[in-house]
Parts: C-alpha cells; structure tokens; sequence
C-alpha cells in the first residue's frame, strides 16, 4: 500500500502507448536520448512520467502554458535526457480528449485537468444538498472533453432518498448513465468497474469530500490515495487530494483523481452546452431568427416551447446563464486578440520607423 506513484511502474502497453505513439515518437525523433511514456502528476515545473521502468521526474518549461500545451496529468510525451541538465518534456503527443475548465483569474486561459480520457465520472455526495445547477455545469465540461460523462451520487448509504435523487438527476442529464454508490454497502461497484477494462481511463470530477480518493481506493484494492474527514456542519470535506493523480488500477484499466473543485468556469464549451441541454439546442437551433436570444422574441421556438410547458423553466435560465457565459468569454478573447494584434502591428512600425531614422554613420578621413 502507497500514496507514493513513484513505486508504481505499470508498462507502457497497460497505460495505453499503442503502435500509432511509436509512429509518433519516430516523426519527432531528434538526436537527443529519448524515453518515451505517459504523465502521472504535474507539479510547479516538474512532471512525473510512468516510461514502462522506474517513474522519471522531468522538467517541464512554464513557458509552454502560453501556447495552450502545457503538459497534463494523462499526456502520452516523449522525455530528453540531457547530460548536464537531467531529464525534461521534450515533445506532447496530440489530445484525443481532454478535460479543460478556464482557469481561475481575470486573464481567460484554459486549465487541462485530465487529457487522453474515455470517461468522466461527475460526482455528488447524497450526504449534502442536491445541486443541479452544479451538476449541469460539470456536465457541460464533461461532453466538452470528448469523453462520455457518468453521474455517481456517492454515499447512499446515508440516506434514505436516493431514488429520487436519481429521478431529479435523470430529469437533467438525458442519456446519461447515473448511478448512487457506496463504498461501504459496495452498491453499484461492480457497475463502476465496469467502466475499468484494458487501457480505457477515466477522470473523477467533484468537490472535496465527495468520495473521489475513497473510490479510488476501493477499486485500487489498497490505499494509493489519503482520505480525509468531512466537516459536519456544513459537508465539506478537507481537499486530501491536491495534485491530478493518473493511476493505473491492478485489474485493468486507470483512473485520474482530480482535487476537488469548487469553481467550475467553462472554456469554450459551446458544444458542450448543446449536449446537455439538447431539448434547448435543438429548438434554438430551428429557431427562425438568426439572431435570436431565445428570451421573448415573438415566433421564436424556445420561447413558444416554454409557454407550452415542453421546457422546464429552472433549466432555460440555467441554459441562458451559461450561454451568456460562453458569449461573454468569447467577445473577451476577441478583445485580447485584437489588442495583441494591435501591438504587434505598433510595434513592427516603430521598428520599421527606427530603421528609417537611423543615419549612416560618416568615415573620418585623414587629412
């Protein structure tokens, strides 16, 4: 038993390196010593890479979070090992899907939380209060990523409610798997472990306190996660788990515990959106009005869909909210590129300007 990833040396064929990454590698290949491998952890400016042997820790330039690359717990990368400066990230293979939030702050920029993933488990304590809205926003990022969301609503040995728990989720998650577990009465495992076969990876997503770390340990069948009490008054659990952990469990399959996040900020979700409010998309989509906002245009399709009661109300708000969200995020990215193409475009000028006013320097000649 270990909460140590560096003890864990899964191979590379269990982690998902196939023959198309070997084609990969040999298209960038360099003259430098290469490893190749997939990241277990991301910290300030060091990654930690399961290569197939003992785990590498290799440096990882903060210079790349600009280009929208950085690497991300769940990477298939190559390692250069340099004899001066030890090993770092040398090249990221493409994503086929990743999980991305904006990052918290004013600047909007995107945060990879999990790449390479074939599921997404959106998870909810039944021991607190049923939050929807939260659970439609984790929904969006989750189709967002590419990967298929599965809704676990934890702890129902708890309660006495959840089936209509589950009926309440039902109502917002159309065609998405939804599941009330427990570790302790082990209602629903198997079913999770399901979801556990070959290579296929999954990411938990939810607050701290949930269960995440507990069901990994559970499906890991020892402790490789810490767990930690969750506070009384008010559920909230202390955050035991702080870096983006990938870890391959001993019966196939891997799982990323992610900390638990309580700002959820959408990055560029818009497909996402019309994922999980597909009854909302599809009217707004045959809408007859281009331009439409979908909130009291006469003729629009939305709004003749709510006054006839097909649209729940508390969800069209919801939708309208996150839509204006993404709307929103995308006229300040407009904003940002306009104004870095205008001081590209001034600075270019001013070059050019120094050019034209420098004066040739004049020969003394000897008299």
């Amino acid at each position: 038993m270990t909460d140590d990833l560096r003890l864990l040396t899964p191979d590379l064929a269990s982690l998902g390196w196939d023959a198309d990454l070997d084609s990969w590698v040999d298209e960038e290949a360099s003259d430098s010593t290469i490893d190749r491998g997939r990241i277990a952890r991301t910290t300030r400016g060091f990654c930690l890479v399961f290569t197939g042997g003992d785990a590498i820790m290799a440096a990882s330039s903060s210079v790349r979070s600009a280009t929208g690359v950085a690497p991300s717990t769940g990477d298939f990368v190559t390692v250069i090992d340099d004899e001066e400066d030890g090993p770092s990230i040398g090249r990221t293979a493409p994503r086929k899907t990743a999980l991305i939030r904006r990052a918290p702050g004013r600047v909007p920029e995107p945060q990879v939380l999990a790449s390479n993933i074939d599921d997404v488990f959106v998870m909810q304590g039944l021991d607190r209060p049923l939050n929807l809205r939260r659970i439609e926003r984790q929904l969006v990022i989750a189709w967002d990523s590419g990967a298929k969301p599965v809704i676990l609503l934890t702890k129902s040995d708890e309660v006495t409610h959840a089936a209509e728990a589950i009926a309440s989720v039902q109502r917002i998650a159309p065609g998405v798997e939804i599941l009330a577990t427990s570790t302790v009465t082990g209602e629903n495992i198997d079913r999770i472990r399901s979801h556990f076969t070959g290579t296929r990876t999954v990411a938990l997503l939810g607050l701290s306190g949930i269960g995440k770390s507990t069901l990994v340990n559970e499906l890991s069948d020892g402790v490789v996660q810490r767990t930690g009490e969750v506070r009384a008054a008010d559920r909230r659990g202390r955050h035991t788990t702080v870096t983006r952990d990938l870890i391959p469990l001993p019966s196939g399959g891997i799982v990323i515990d992610t900390p638990g996040i309580r700002e959820v900020g959408l990055w560029q979700a818009h497909q996402g959106l019309a994922r999980t409010f597909p009854e909302i998309a599809e009217l707004a989509a045959e809408c007859r009005f281009a331009d439409c906002d979908h909130q009291a245009e006469p003729g629009c399709r939305v709004v003749s869909a709510r006054m006839d009661g097909l649209i729940l109300e508390r969800r069209l708000e919801h939708w309208h909210d996150l839509r204006s969200e993404l709307q929103a995020q995308d006229a300040q990215l407009e904003d940002f590129a306009r104004r870095a193409e205008s001081r590209s475009r001034a600075g270019a000028q001013s070059r050019r300007d120094g050019e034209r006013t420098k004066k040739p320097r004049k020969r003394r000649t000897k008299r």
